[in-house]
């Protein structure tokens, strides 16, 4: 089932909603934001903080390993017009300023070329 979301007037996909949207920073006072770049580390601390005990574990995975380093944003990136890529960062811009994440440097790089 296609459930939509409208970002100024163009309808997507849900799925494809900002983080900002979703968990509304502004408006919930949360005690704890964790990053998948760090969600192990992120999981220790809460259950330390909860004094959840040593019996408690997050589930290993392979999150660490997931990190695009510069070559593969290039490549992932490369059929994708400028102007796409400018309005992909309009999307997520909120995410990207209230959550601390930088556009990649491959990226960055590539708006600046033109």
């Amino acid at each position: 089932m296609f459930r939509e979301w409208k970002f100024k007037q163009h309808r997507m996909d849900v799925h494809w909603r900002p983080q900002y949207d979703i968990c509304r920073p502004c408006d919930i006072k949360y005690d704890y934001i964790g990053y998948y770049e760090t969600m192990h580390d992120d999981a220790k601390d809460v259950l330390r903080e909860i004094d959840a005990g040593s019996e408690m574990l997050f589930p290993q995975t392979d999150f660490d390993t997931r990190v695009l380093g510069s070559n593969e944003y290039l490549k992932l990136f490369e059929n994708v017009s400028v102007t796409d890529i400018r309005r992909i960062l309009d999307v997520y811009k909120n995410d990207y300023e209230v959550f601390g994440y930088k556009v990649p440097d491959a990226i960055r790089r590539r708006l600046e070329g033109t």
